[in-house]
């Protein structure tokens, strides 16, 4: 800082005991007074986020109180930066490559024409170039002894790969297998393995490596072993809340594995119930009750997760009664908020003229981390050790004839650690992009954290014209368009995001297809060894063509497998071999520019196969049925058709598929199962649920009978080609087309489209499916 000391000069003549040339002139009267020159001042704007490699613009505004001509030079703390001036005010900045996260102060300095200097710094976040390529992993993972794990690395690089690999370091695991599948450049790896039941916790690390023609590439996985217990669940409250009467508050739970929490149950007890409440949500909002004193509720919280596993939170919620300044309340800019940002707490109280004092107050937090004012209080938000934690802001207001009132809002905030994970993208599931064509993918974050800024990123081979992020909080708009797409592979996007002092990075991954044709082959199915499969496929354009062509083959020709077309999209399949395996099949469709894509189904073929159920298992042996026997030995009586082709099992009942078509049924009690329909010839067999089955026949239509089996037939010819029916007893879902439709009876409830499933299944009573990648989602109920 520069300190300026101004000097008035007065002159005083005085004579003693005479006179000079002067008496007779009025006394002076020039009063001079020294102007100093002051400095210019200097404001930027801009993104504090940036790939390297990529430009940041950032724009200077410099004002002289004097009009002085000015000069302005940029350094930077990061070497290899460069600057590019504009007259406009926009300066282009251009940053080197870093090899990890890189923090980098830029200073700007404004000299003006005498010699005065002003210096502003600018903090931008560089994020370093992805090159080498991608590997889509988890970084920790937490296991219990005793049990079956499955890790699945999906990858794209920009070399070739020669090899791919899993190991482990610092700990044996024992039944390890790998099931990979991948191209020159792109693919997927599944690691399997039992962990060993363990004392006590141990750690250790599972590395993935790609070799490629020009590097190894690893990503480690932090594992702890824990021993075997039952999943945990914790819940917690704040101890207590204190509102006044009439007004609205949120009061939000802190919970463990919140990804597999089915309920939120909140109970406000008392005979006085506040207004407005929400329900079977982590956060509980509310309009307090109307008291005549002070008076304390209980707020009850039961959370239940995958499991029934249940736990309980209570808090106290003080009711305050407002005698006057009844309508005081404070609103906050945002709720949630990491280290690096700021809450901002806003008064509804605008005439202060009868007001003595305001205070503000948050117990155990530092009040240097407060800027106070009469209507507004500015937080900014710590890092601390505490994943998450929730504090109360109390306002009092004071007036001049001695009322006092208080209000109070609560607001939460998270430390760096727990924001990461906060701000992690939430997987969008399968998605395609296709040449020429725009596809716009709404994403959300994984908490409610006021995202800031948002830079997007892609190596693909096949670049991205339109590459846009429009983001509004938690909410992520991608804008996507490629308008040239040479082959079929991964595309792989990287969302970077900032709010705050914390920046995350998130990948998502869809298929890039060459055509705009897009074929699907159908839903896997187990068959006996020495049957005959029938496969059924659909092609679909984006422009809506019809007739195109289309053919079904095997994936390799060292497979020993008849195929018959029976139309352009249907195919008889034969295996001639005598090991059991799994089959894969594709299903080729070309579009009008000559572009093919395929889709492909897996058949399994088995000699010795186990069938579960409710209650049979069903044993076939050496191709031959053997049985369906309960677990306390009853055996059920079925006659088994020639050739057996499929075994079905579900509830009391079990049905045979011949490889002629002909179906056998039985059950243990009355179940309308028995009662097949007369001359019903087959091609497949679908247990839809306890008391219902239905029977693709070989025109790709369905019969079904059961409980309900006039009302499964209409639904599904009403759907077109339909590839697999399940139901659970609330949902009755399809798979049609390519997507997934849901039924309450013959009312549609849920729609997920282009999905391509390669099954559906339940999983502990719940409808799910595999998507055309390979992951169990259970997102639909």
């Amino acid at each position: 800082m520069r300190n300026y000391l101004l000097l008035s000069t007065f002159g005083i003549l005085a004579a003693c005991g005479g006179s000079s040339n002067n008496d007779n002139k009025s006394p002076s009267t020039d009063n001079t007074q020294q102007v100093v020159n002051q400095a210019p001042s200097v404001s930027l704007e801009g993104n504090t986020l940036v790939n390297a490699g990529d430009i940041l613009s950032l724009t200077t505004t410099v004002t002289d109180p004097e009009n002085d001509s000015v000069t302005g030079v940029w350094t930077s703390s990061l070497a290899g930066v460069q600057f590019i001036d504009s007259t406009d005010g926009t300066h282009q900045v251009i940053f080197p490559d870093v090899d990890k996260q890189t923090q980098v102060t830029l200073t700007f300095t404004v000299t003006d024409s005498h010699d005065n200097q002003v210096s502003k710094t600018w903090q931008v976040t560089v994020m370093p170039k992805s090159t080498a390529g991608h590997i889509d992993l988890v970084d920790t993972l937490t296991l219990a002894g005793g049990g079956h794990a499955s890790i699945t690395a999906t990858f794209a690089v920009t070399s070739d790969i020669e090899k791919v690999d899993w190991r482990t370091d610092g700990f044996e695991l024992s039944n390890k297998t790998i099931l990979q599948g991948y191209n020159t450049r792109s693919g997927e790896s599944t690691f399997s393995f039992d962990s060993p039941e363990v004392t006590q916790t141990q750690e250790f690390d599972i590395i993935f490596e790609i070799t490629t023609s020009d590097e190894v590439i690893t990503k480690t996985i932090k594992v702890t072993l824990a021993p075997e217990s039952e999943p945990s669940l914790t819940v917690s409250l704040p101890e207590q809340v204190t509102v006044n009467e009439k007004n609205s508050l949120t009061i939000h739970a802190t919970t463990t594995n919140t990804d597999d929490i089915i309920s939120y149950d909140w109970q406000w007890q008392g005979t006085t119930q506040p207004s407005q409440q929400t329900q079977d949500k982590a956060a509980y909002t509310f309009s307090a009750p109307e008291v005549s004193a002070d008076q304390t509720f209980t707020l009850q919280l039961t959370v239940t997760m995958k499991g029934d596993i249940k736990k309980t939170a209570e808090t106290t919620v003080v009711v305050q009664n407002v005698t006057d300044l009844q309508g005081l309340k404070l609103t906050l800019d945002r709720s949630v908020a990491v280290p690096g940002q700021t809450i901002t707490a806003y008064s509804n109280l605008t005439d202060f003229d009868d007001v003595e004092n305001v205070t503000w107050n948050i117990p155990d937090f530092s009040d240097e981390l407060l800027n106070k004012s009469k209507d507004k209080l500015v937080i900014t938000i710590p890092d601390e050790d505490i994943l998450q934690t929730s504090r109360q802001i109390e306002y009092t207001v004071k007036l001049k004839n001695g009322t006092e009132q208080s209000t109070f809002a609560n607001f939460t905030y998270a430390n760096s650690t727990a924001a990461k994970t906060l701000m992690i993208v939430k997987d969008p599931g399968e998605f395609s992009i296709y040449p020429d064509s725009s596809r716009i993918l709404e994403l959300e974050f994984n908490g409610d954290v006021d995202i800031e800024e948002v830079i997007v990123s892609s190596s693909d081979y096949d670049p991205y014209d339109t590459l846009e992020a429009i983001n509004e909080r938690k909410y992520l708009t991608l804008i996507l368009n490629k308008k040239t797409i040479t082959r079929k592979g991964l595309t792989v996007i990287k969302v970077t995001a900032k709010a705050g002092d914390i920046v995350r990075e998130s990948t998502i991954i869809g298929t890039a297809h060459n055509a705009i044709v897009i074929p699907y082959a159908g839903v896997e199915e187990t068959y006996i060894m020495g049957s005959e499969a029938h496969v059924f496929g659909q092609v679909f354009h984006l422009n809506d063509m019809q007739d195109l062509p289309s053919h079904w083959q095997a994936e390799s020709t060292d497979d020993n497998v008849t195929i018959k077309q029976v139309s352009d999209t249907s195919a008889s399949v034969k295996y001639n071999d005598e090991t059991e395996r799994t089959l894969t099949l594709e299903f080729h469709a070309t579009d009008e520019h000559d572009q093919s894509d395929h889709s492909d189904v897996k058949l399994r073929y088995e000699s010795n196969y186990t069938v579960r159920g409710d209650d049979y298992v069903c044993k076939v042996t050496d191709g031959q049925f053997e049985y369906c026997r309960e677990t306390l030995g009853q055996t059920l009586s079925l006659d088994a058709p020639v050739e057996l082709k499929q075994v079905i099992t579900k509830g009391d009942y079990a049905c045979l598929l011949g490889n002629y078509g002909t179906i056998m049924c039985n059950a243990k009690g009355d179940n309308p199962v028995k009662n097949v329909p007369v001359q019903l010839l087959a091609t497949k067999l679908n247990a839809v649920d306890a008391s219902n089955v239905c029977a693709q026949l070989s025109d790709a239509s369905w019969q079904c009978w059961g409980s309900r089996g006039t009302e499964l037939t209409d639904l599904l010819a009403a759907n077109a080609t339909v590839h697999k029916v399940l139901a659970n007893g609330s949902l009755t879902c399809l798979v049609s087309n390519k997507d997934i439709k849901c039924y309450n009876g013959d009312t549609q409830t849920k729609l997920i489209k282009d999905v391509l499933p390669q099954d559906l299944l339940l999983y502990i009573g719940e409808i799910c499916y595999r998507t055309g990648r390979g992951t169990l989602k259970c997102d639909i109920e």
